[in-house]
């Protein structure tokens, strides 16, 4: 089961953010799937979560996620990873800027019936913010729903 649910966590983390294949994604999804980032206070369903991906992505075209491990115990997988990019527009109260960003991310998931019921990810927003000079705006307007 501990490989199932690393393959299932690795596998749904790179089409997402890596790749951008959402239908595809979709069939690693329960039907109650939900999403919470540090980013925002809002919990998105899978339409919202394809869109809060889709909208980090054509910021930071080079966007790229490296999972470093993945820690599992049951049904639940613990993922720590790096995001880095170069925020090509503006976002989240960002700047633009030809500089690389580098950031931690602990993410959490939750398999359900062999299929990834939440995603919860913490992203090192100060440290984002100590790179480009810049405070984010959380729980910046998303208008998904």
């Amino acid at each position: 089961m501990k490989n199932k649910v690393e393959n299932l966590s690795r596998n749904f983390i790179n089409l997402g953010w890596n790749k951008g294949q959402f239908n595809l994604l979709r069939q690693y999804c329960s039907a109650n799937f939900h999403y919470h980032t540090t980013f925002n206070q809002q919990v998105l369903d899978f339409s919202g979560y394809v869109a809060f991906v889709k909208t980090f992505r054509s910021c930071m075209p080079d966007l790229e996620i490296s999972i470093e491990e993945v820690m599992v115990k049951g049904d639940n997988a613990m993922v720590q990873s790096i995001l880095f990019g170069t925020i090509e527009k503006p976002f989240f109260g960002l700047p633009a800027s030809n500089k690389l960003i580098t950031s931690s991310v602990i993410s959490t998931l939750n398999v359900v019936s062999g299929k990834i019921a939440s995603l919860d990810s913490m992203i090192d927003i100060a440290g984002i913010q100590r790179q480009v000079s810049s405070p984010i705006a959380v729980d910046f307007p998303l208008n998904i729903n």
